[in-house]
């Protein structure tokens, strides 16, 4: 097996993804049924509602409880990685708290280390690993072209993964996290900063029409 990224220090180790994970694909549109839809319900992640490493706020579909019950295999937990599947750029979220519950849409790939590997892979490395130039470029080669470009389970199972002490995914995943949590907080003030714009403005310009009357 050709490493993405090398030299790397002697104490790394080299695997395959499908030695390290389970991959499996989301369900497919039989399984999901018109009555199933629910305004208020669970939220399905899509290929559509991954971008720039996060989930939308507003997944374009839920579904009832019910539902969600029936498909229950689907249902996602922290620390799964989500592949968008239907898409000529690769992208990819980490579910963390705020997604956990929801359910994998069937355009996208979920990964999640297996039990026997937790001792040598954290979800959040793996994540980290995902956003190398090198894995990037591999993955973006696997995605077969069409009228729909897509990306398939077995083309990842190849996917060459490099593997640090623990110690040192702990210090990546630390920092990768931290960077998180600024721009997440960023975030919420700039769409509070929004928020009020939208509502401010206007009603400076209602009292000053007013004023000016």
């Amino acid at each position: 097996m050709e490493p993405l990224i090398s030299p790397t220090p002697d104490n790394w180790t080299h695997r395959r993804l499908d030695d390290l994970c389970r991959i499996n694909g989301g369900p497919s549109g039989s399984d999901l049924n018109v009555g199933d839809h629910d305004a208020d319900g669970i939220a399905v992640i899509n290929t559509v509602d991954i971008s720039d490493g996060r989930v939308s706020d507003t997944p374009k579909i839920r579904i009832s409880p019910a539902a969600v019950r029936r498909l229950s295999r689907y249902e996602l937990t922290v620390g799964d990685v989500l592949l968008a599947r239907l898409s000529g750029r690769i992208n990819h979220v980490i579910i963390g708290e705020r997604e956990a519950g929801m359910l994998m849409g069937g355009s996208t790939i979920r990964i999640q280390v297996a039990e026997t590997a937790k001792a040598i892979l954290l979800p959040f490395y793996l994540h980290c690993y995902l956003m190398h130039p090198a894995v990037l470029e591999f993955l973006g080669q696997q995605v077969k072209q069409g009228v729909q470009p897509s990306l398939t389970q077995s083309s990842l199972r190849n996917l060459p993964i490099a593997l640090p002490p623990m110690g040192i995914q702990q210090e990546i995943a630390e920092v990768a996290q931290a960077f998180r949590n600024k721009i997440e907080a960023h975030e919420r003030v700039a769409g509070l900063a929004r928020q009020l714009y939208k509502q401010v403005v206007p009603q400076m310009v209602a009292n000053e029409m007013t004023l000016r009357a």
